[in-house]
């Protein structure tokens, strides 16, 4: 068993990975949300916690969440037609930021107990595969931003042409 899930390993990329292990986290979220009688997507937990009472742009949301502008700009989008989130004018007559409504900010003081209870449950997971996988995590996102995947790939590629 343990030779047949080497050889799988090996053969399943990364990406693959991590977004099935992000699909797991997010439906179970998805499923206490609801049993907690909130309505609430697990993907608007960065923008919740980034907006703590103030206006924040999207490209500070950007920088904060390390997550493409597209992809932020969608989860805006959700949050706006669910009346959590609003957008407001700026000093920059260039810019927009996005602010909690009323509801946003009511249900943002609910949430704070359900995101415990994730921090919670991840320590949970961590100690049950024995590695602390946020930390490989964030080592592994600063190894990128040292030295980028596309040049690691280039390396690697002439490496083999050698």
């Amino acid at each position: 068993m343990y030779l047949e899930k080497m050889t799988q390993s090996k053969n399943t990329g990364l990406g693959e990975l991590l977004r099935h292990l992000t699909d797991l986290l997010d439906r179970g979220s998805q499923d206490a949300y609801r049993k907690a009688g909130l309505s609430y997507r697990p993907r608007y937990t960065p923008i919740m916690r980034a907006l703590e009472g103030k206006a924040v742009s999207v490209t500070d949301l950007c920088g904060r969440m390390r997550i493409t502008q597209g992809a932020v700009s969608q989860t805006i989008k959700l949050m706006e037609q669910d009346g959590l989130i609003k957008r407001v004018s700026t000093d920059d007559s260039r810019s927009r930021a996005v602010a909690l409504t009323p509801a946003g900010s009511a249900l943002q003081s609910r949430l704070a107990a359900q995101w415990e209870l994730r921090l919670a449950a991840i320590s949970d997971l961590e100690a049950e595969i024995g590695a602390p996988l946020r930390l490989i995590l964030e080592n592994a996102v600063q190894a990128l931003e040292r030295d980028g995947f596309a040049k690691r790939l280039a390396r690697m590629q002439s490496d083999t042409d050698t």
